[in-house]
């Protein structure tokens, strides 16, 4: 592309081997490669424009504002939710004889039950939560099979001893509904009560006396409110081996909370001492999770903090200059200052801080600065401990609702227990939350487009016949070594390559880019230019009609410090330019074509300018319509693929500039792409001009231009008072002249015959409107 725009040489038959006609060489090609070969295209994100990012800088100080005010209104994290299908890897779990039935997926419950063959009173699974404090234990299993055991026994085991916490029926869903008919169903949630725990307590299922089949799913443990955990201590205090449980028992599920969030997500804990932190990650949303801080409280101030003397540490570090564990406790946001675990699953950051001291709240993210969501740790769990690995679990991602679950839910706030006053406050800060955050996301929302980016290509070699796995020689960054040398290092900085090549390609001792830009400016005018291949200017391309002329606008482009405006204006001021094209007998028979520039040659304009022409004269361009997304000349229907069908009818949308249509590649427009208009596939360096029945009959008979002939007539009556008055205007809406005798005489009686509608339809089907005279 750059040897043909630029340059006006076909450079691309070097690729294979040394060009057949001009003086380029297969290294040539292949040094202009090396220039070129650390730009990599790709959809991006483009930067916001300065006033937006102001607005979201204005938009995150009062969102943490008022986030700061509902910390304390937070659901404190509910600890354990273990999904008993994702076993593997996990040392808090022992299975005995397990084997997951993938194909019977369960729906909200994981990806599908565990079943294991029943051993009558045998230890099926033990899990050990890590956690401490009353909570309620949430139950699920695989159902629906007659083969499942009706007695599947579930026991917690303290240090006094186990004791029994419910007996399940397998073969129905919880509540004990539904008989077994041999198809897999989630059980739903049975509340198997609440139950006081410390780090050592174990969860065990045990197996029934019938059936051949135990089952287990997703297991919920949910921390219960001061009042329970009162009732729950005295209850336990009393016998050991009795099933706690609140008088009233829950049957609608444990509670969730929003989603992971890449800008911010806050776990509230019961305030507890601690000197170690840490975040493992199981999951994340793609690669290696990414964490660009991790924030600890204590008594309102981010104790993590290396400047406080907090020490981080990790399981591994993905390497790279912008991902540091340096950067987890830092103090400063964003993707660039961010950490990556080496593990994509199972990896995990630490913070030790000087002493112990009393945490409430951790926060963590993956990019408070919005601008990435990828690598997004979707399954985690937090750890705290006053030695190391004494660790006791404080916050869990499985009370979380899915990624992509939507906005953070209205009443993910809890008020209750507090004064009215308050619970009204806290409602309305919430909804000022929630409608500041909505109004940053529409803010914040990416704006993509297809564009480079550029790294540090590796080593260049020339290709034997361009196959790319016949390597030969190394090649450095280079142009054309019959004109020049650009002397770059074959390791050269790639900005330093495409640097060094721009400054020759506009060097004014260059002989090829002023010549090929000075014809093309001439082409767009005359219609053909000095050379008729405007992309290759080579031996192999047409012989210039007038060298020395083509020359001097070189020269006089170069002078003019490179502006097309002044090459324009030395065009339209010279004689050359201003001829008529009357023809002349002598000329017609020497050079019919006048490319020896006797007279001006006439041509059809092209097919932008008649559609914006004939919206010229009906008054309907919208010339103040500019930038902005371009309009379709298309209605799409979306299948597998997109299927595109003309328009039929049209509206103020459609009537902008042409420049503005989207181009959409192997698709024409129904009405001006008989007019020669390129259909975007591939690049044309000059347009043909035919001249079909299909061009006539478009601008004859097709709807756009008979609704423009109709708004050209209105015009025409609402700025003339009489035909007479109504053809002088038409004449010099549309040839820019005053019409002769014989024109106002023959268009009046037209109109009176016809109708004024079929006359301006005929202005805008005449020669004299679609030529440039």
């Amino acid at each position: 592309t750059t040897g043909t725009a630029f340059l006006g040489l076909t450079t691309g038959c070097a690729r294979c081997h040394n060009h057949k006609f001009d003086p380029i060489s297969q290294k040539d090609y292949y040094a202009m490669q090396a220039v070129f070969a650390g730009v990599q295209h790709a959809e991006t994100d483009l930067p916001h424009r300065p006033e937006t990012q102001q607005q979201i800088a204005a938009l995150d100080e009062r969102i943490a504002g008022l986030t700061q005010k509902l910390a304390p209104f937070l659901p404190k994290a509910r600890y354990a939710s273990i999904s008993l299908d994702e076993t593997e890897g996990k040392e808090l779990f022992e299975k005995k004889g397990a084997a997951t039935d993938a194909e019977n997926a369960l729906p909200g419950a994981g990806k599908g039950y565990t079943w294991w063959a029943n051993e009558p009173g045998k230890d099926t699974l033990i899990y050990e939560p890590r956690a401490r404090g009353p909570h309620r234990l949430w139950l699920s299993w695989g159902a629906g099979f007659g083969s499942h055991t009706s007695s599947a026994r579930y026991l917690i085991e303290t240090a006094a001893g186990r004791r029994e916490i419910a007996v399940i029926d397998q073969k129905r869903i919880a509540g004990g509904k539904g008989d077994p008919d041999n198809r897999t169903r989630w059980s739903g949630w049975h509340d198997a009560g609440v139950h006081e725990l410390a780090p050592g307590d174990r969860l065990i299922l045990v197996g029934g006396e019938s059936g051949t089949a135990v089952t287990a799913d997703r297991v919920v443990f949910e921390p219960v409110s001061a009042t329970v955990s009162a009732t729950v201590s005295a209850t336990v205090s009393a016998t050991v081996s009795a099933t706690v449980t609140e008088p009233a028992k829950k049957t609608d599920g444990p509670a969730y909370r929003a989603a992971v969030d890449p800008l911010r997500n806050v776990e509230t804990l019961a305030s507890r001492p601690a000197r170690f932190i840490r975040f493992t990650i199981e999951e994340s949303s793609s690669g290696q999770p990414c964490l660009d801080e991790l924030e600890i409280y204590s008594a309102g101030k981010n104790v993590a903090l290396s400047s406080n003397g907090a020490k981080a540490s990790s399981s591994g570090d993905f390497e790279h200059p912008s991902h540091k564990l340096a950067h987890i406790n830092d103090g400063q946001h964003g993707n660039a200052r961010s950490w990556i675990s080496a593990q994509a699953k199972g990896g995990w950051v630490q913070i030790e801080l000087p002493e112990a001291m009393p945490i409430e709240r951790i926060e963590w993210s993956r990019d408070r600065e919005g601008k990435f969501k990828d690598r997004l740790p979707t399954r985690y769990r937090l750890e705290v401990a006053l030695e190391p690995d004494q660790w006791e679990l404080v916050a869990h991602s499985g009370d979380r609702l899915e990624l992509g679950s939507g906005p953070v839910p209205t009443g993910s706030y809890d008020f209750s227990g507090h004064p009215e006053a308050v619970i009204q406050e806290g409602k309305g800060l919430e909804l000022t939350l929630l409608s500041l955050r909505s109004e940053r996301e529409s803010l914040a929302a990416p704006v993509k487009a297809y564009a480079g980016r550029f790294e540090q290509p590796a080593a260049m070699h020339r290709l034997y016949r361009g196959e790319p796995d016949l390597k030969r020689e190394e090649v450095g960054p280079g142009a054309i070594d019959v004109f020049t040398t650009l002397d770059l290092a074959p390791d050269a900085p790639e900005a330093e390559r495409r640097r060094a090549f721009a400054e020759w390609v506009v060097d004014p001792r260059n002989p090829m880019t002023a010549r090929v830009m000075a014809n093309r400016i001439w082409q767009f005018h005359f219609g053909t230019g000095i050379f008729d291949t405007p992309s290759d200017l080579g031996i192999n391309g047409t012989k210039p009609t007038h060298p020395e002329l083509l020359d001097w606008l070189a020269s006089e482009l170069i002078a003019g410090k490179w502006s097309l405006k002044h090459l324009h204006r030395v065009l339209l001021t010279s004689r050359t330019w201003q001829q008529d094209n009357g023809p002349r007998p002598e000329g017609m028979e020497l050079d019919a074509s006048a490319r020896l520039l006797w007279r001006f040659p006439a041509r059809r304009l092209e097919a932008e300018g008649i559609r914006d022409a004939i919206l010229t004269a009906s008054g309907k361009l919208a010339f103040d319509d500019e930038g902005g997304p371009g309009f379709s000349a298309f209605e799409v229907t979306l299948e597998n693929v997109r299927h595109y069908h003309a328009k039929t009818n049209y509206t103020a949308a459609d009537w902008r500039r042409m420049i503005y249509m989207t181009k959409v590649r192997q698709e024409k427009d129904h009405v001006f792409g008989a007019f020669d208009c390129p259909d975007a596939s591939q690049p044309v360096p000059k347009r043909s001009r035919s001249t079909t029945p299909l061009q006539a009959l478009n601008l004859l008979n097709s709807n756009f231009v008979m609704e423009q002939a109709d708004f050209f007539a209105k015009r025409l009556e609402a700025e003339a008072d009489t035909n007479e008055g109504r053809v002088r205007r038409a004449f010099d809406l549309c040839f820019q002249r005053e019409p002769s005798p014989e024109d106002l005489t023959d268009a009046t009686a037209f109109i009176e015959q016809e109708g004024l509608v079929q006359f301006t339809r005929a202005m805008l089907n005449a020669n004299e409107f679609v030529f440039i005279p």
